[in-house]
């Protein structure tokens, strides 16, 4: 199992994808803070802004969309920015890109038929991936706080923080969330082994384009007379969307349950796939 790790970090790092990614990522949150400077020089902007994010988390949209919390008046916190970029997905969608190519890279390449009969256990080869996507997304979050860190000093002239008991209880929240869905989607790759229709998949996931199988799902328990459920709820993506800002014990507790069930049926189903596979 510590072969399989060392094996699976060392070829993260030397993947090129990784710092594609990373240098894409990078550029979109320079990008996305200039437009926002853009946006805030005038109070009638930031006045609609505000109120479409009141609006916006209420309610899950197809498409992606950034959008400051930020009231009139009021200076940007990298809270704040941070909250808009992961309640857009923007966020997510690197990730799940990044875990996407990881997760079937050694498919492509036949490498796992070199190793698969080498393990003893070939589940270790799913929890290898599982923590170095883990480590990824860590990475990536602590790698979105610091740029987006530097880009409000940069081009705003000041560095705010916002409230840090409730950034760092909701950035926890949204780092666990974020791993729940690299999990979800690395589960997808594997089983569906085929890197264009997973990574239509993960994006469609990002952009809330199967939300229309939520509605359906809705009126299903709707006829069966199960009163006000929304199973956008019960998902990953629709927790990362519709988290709010300033949450309470109710929402922290909703959020980590979804996330530890759906690492742990991920897991599940990407083991018991990899363990009945024939690799040769």
């Amino acid at each position: 199992m510590i072969n399989v790790i060392k094996m699976d970090l060392y070829r993260m790092f030397k993947t090129k994808s990784l710092y594609v990614v990373w240098l894409i990522f990078i550029l979109l949150i320079i990008f996305s803070t200039v437009m926002i400077k853009g946006d805030y020089s005038e109070d009638a902007i930031q006045q609609e802004n505000y109120q479409t994010s009141i609006q916006a988390s209420e309610n899950e949209n197809i498409g992606m969309n950034v959008i400051l919390p930020t009231k009139p008046g009021e200076r940007i916190t990298v809270y704040d920015s941070f909250y808009a970029n992961v309640k857009g997905k923007a966020v997510a969608l690197f990730i799940v890109i990044f875990a996407v190519i990881f997760s079937t890279a050694d498919m492509k390449s036949g490498f796992i038929k070199n190793i698969g009969g080498q393990v003893k256990n070939r589940i270790s080869l799913v929890l290898s991936k599982a923590l170095i996507l883990t480590l990824f997304t860590i990475l990536t979050m602590f790698l979105f706080l610091g740029v987006q860190g530097i880009c409000n000093h940069w081009f705003f002239g000041y560095l705010k923080w916002g409230p840090w008991k409730e950034f760092l209880s909701y950035f926890g929240l949204s780092l666990l969330l974020h791993i729940a869905f690299a999990m979800i989607v690395m589960a997808a790759a594997i089983i569906i082994q085929n890197n264009v229709f997973s990574m239509a998949l993960a994006v469609c996931l990002c952009m809330n384009m199967i939300f229309i199988i939520y509605s359906f799902l809705d009126k299903v328990a709707a006829a069966i007379h199960i009163k006000d459920f929304h199973f956008v709820l019960y998902t990953v993506t629709g927790k990362i969307a519709m988290l709010p800002i300033k949450m309470n014990g109710k929402d922290i507790r909703s959020a980590a349950i979804v996330s530890i069930v759906y690492i742990l049926i991920s897991l599940v189903f990407s083991s018991f796939v990899v363990q009945k596979r024939d690799l040769d």
